[in-house]
């Protein structure tokens, strides 16, 4: 039963068991295809940062005062022009999102020890922290192997990231299915 602030808490695992298997799914399709999520999240980079520099420059023109026209005009070029590059050639974008992926990959590391921290004891807490020294030593690795190997395990690295995110998120629906039972 939905009130109108939302789902009622009983129904709320639900959304989150569907995030987790969404997660699950997307990361072993990584899995199954790493070259094509390397090239394809590089170039789906590409394209954001040449439309997002296009609406910039187009802001910049609009814009009232001189110093904030030529700071959004030479950041929407600059914008533009990585773009534009990454689409041209992916496999460098590639090299430079393998380096962004790594920090990526520390950071989310330092979330879930962060959330282990929060977490009772017990099986969540334990998968929480073995998921971030995972996260962090596919962050070492990406690092220590930059630039081309780097780029060749990224979408491996990706996929390996989601499954564990959704296997995790899985866990927490569960648990909030029983307390929701309960």
């Amino acid at each position: 039963m939905a009130t109108a602030a939302g789902p009622q808490p009983a129904n709320r695992w639900t959304w989150t068991m569907a995030c987790g298997v969404l997660l699950f799914v997307a990361g072993i399709f990584f899995l199954a295809a790493p070259g094509f999520t390397t090239a394809a999240i590089a170039v789906l980079i590409g394209w954001l940062l040449l439309f997002t520099g296009i609406a910039t420059v187009v802001m910049g023109f609009r814009s009232h005062g001189a110093h904030r026209r030529w700071t959004e005009i030479l950041y929407g070029a600059g914008s533009i022009l990585v773009g534009l590059l990454v689409i041209i050639d992916p496999v460098a974008g590639a090299a430079s999102l393998a380096m962004l992926v790594a920090f990526w990959l520390f950071w989310r590391g330092m979330i879930e020890f962060g959330a282990a921290r929060l977490a009772g004891p017990g099986t969540t807490r334990g998968m929480l922290l073995g998921i971030g020294a995972i996260n962090w030593v596919l962050a070492l690795l990406l690092l220590l192997s930059w630039p081309f190997p780097a780029v060749q395990m990224l979408g491996v690295f990706i996929g390996l990231s989601f499954v564990l995110g959704g296997v995790a998120t899985m866990l927490a629906a569960w648990q909030l299915r029983s307390i929701a039972v309960a």
